[in-house]
């Protein structure tokens, strides 16, 4: 039914800081410090999105997949996405972070009038017995072309002996005549404690930018 292409740019780094207690060297005391780990990561590439069909329930029938230069490779895996915010994917497929991060907002009625208070702003919140994840998102500017610019903030928490809280901010440009993002970009910090007397903390930061849509080049021959 309509056929979408992005351009990504993701890049990570993390800190796993270990905290740590002994006895100290000089005098025989104790003593304590902490150790810290870095690292990092980056990829670019291309993600695409295929409309396979729409439920009765509105929700989009899709088809997603990622080609990276380097891991974040991914084959296509099917989900059913809604206006809402509400993605469910395949749970033998791989979804990374940023194929999440464009499904969220690919849903028909993204933007809902009805759902928009008066400051411009509208919310999300799903919860399940593992987590719950709060999107709050505020028309910034309206450039009353079809184009709309919108911020906003997620916050995820994974409840569990894994469990994770990942806090994100930010923008989008949002075509409302074509219901469809044309750039995303977050910033995304993630907070985990993988073991006694351990903090990682992870921040990823992505852009999407839309390249191809069947939908407007059938509208612009």
């Amino acid at each position: 039914m309509r056929h979408l292409a992005y351009t990504f740019d993701w890049t990570s780094t993390s800190d796993l800081t270990v905290h740590s207690s002994g006895i100290g060297e000089a005098g025989g005391g104790t003593g304590s410090g902490m150790t810290h780990y870095g690292g990092g990561n980056s990829d670019k590439g291309a993600i695409t999105v295929d409309v396979m069909g729409v439920q009765p329930d509105t929700g989009l029938v899709v088809s997603i997949a990622e080609q990276g230069r380097g891991d974040r490779t991914a084959a296509p895996a099917t989900c059913v996405v809604y206006g809402i915010g509400s993605v469910i994917c395949d749970p033998n497929a791989k979804v990374n972070e940023e194929e999440m991060s464009l499904l969220r907002v690919l849903g028909r009625n993204f933007v809902n009038p009805s759902t928009i208070d008066s400051n411009h702003h509208w919310q999300n919140i799903e919860s399940g017995a593992g987590g719950k994840e709060i999107n709050d998102y505020t028309i910034s500017h309206d450039n009353h072309d079809g184009m709309l610019n919108i911020d906003f903030q997620r916050v995820l928490t994974v409840e569990g002996a894994s469990g994770y809280r990942a806090d994100t901010h930010g923008s989008l440009v949002y075509n409302k005549n074509l219901s469809v993002p044309t750039q995303v970009k977050e910033d995304t910090i993630t907070r985990t404690h993988p073991g006694q007397g351990q903090d990682n903390r992870v921040e990823q930061q992505l852009t999407l930018t839309l390249t191809t849509d069947s939908l407007a080049q059938a509208a612009n021959p």
